[in-house]
């Protein structure tokens, strides 16, 4: 399988946060949008699409690393959690290009977790609720309704 390069840097791309450094991040409301995008993408493309309230909870916390098996028009989704993203990375564009083009940790690259019990399922938790609460499909459902309608 290959990294599918343009979902990636869309999702880089979608950045709209600063850290305390001037750095661009990945917000929960920057996930949630590229979230609703590709579920509204999903529910078009294939008329099959469906989820349950666990499933788009899952969901929510598994996202951002696309590949693309060589021969095959479909996309597949390597789970990686947005919750780690925005928690143990940080989401920091800088870092994460690397981690998800590259496959590899930048170096000198260090977690961005410094509380004293570290990442809790508490905190993680809380990251998923966070972008699941943001997830609004309808944005997109009408830009692919329209994009369709075109061709």
């Amino acid at each position: 399988a290959t990294i599918h390069v343009p979902h990636v840097k869309e999702l880089l791309e979608s950045a709209t946060g600063k850290d305390a450094d001037g750095n661009e991040v990945l917000t929960t409301s920057d996930l949630s949008r590229i979230l609703s995008k590709r579920r509204a993408e999903s529910r078009a493309d294939n008329p099959k699409f469906s989820l349950s309230r666990i499933h788009k909870t899952f969901g929510s916390s598994k996202y951002a690393h696309f590949f693309t098996h060589e021969g095959c028009v479909d996309s597949y989704l390597a789970f990686f959690s947005s919750s780690t993203l925005l928690t143990i990375f940080g989401g920091r564009v800088k870092d994460l290009e690397t981690i998800l083009l590259e496959e590899r940790l930048p170096h000198g690259w260090e977690s961005r977790i410094r509380e004293r019990q570290g990442l809790t399922l508490l905190t993680f938790n809380r990251t998923v609720a966070k972008v699941e609460r943001g997830v609004d499909e309808s944005k997109f459902a009408r830009k692919t309704s329209t994009a369709e309608e075109e061709n």
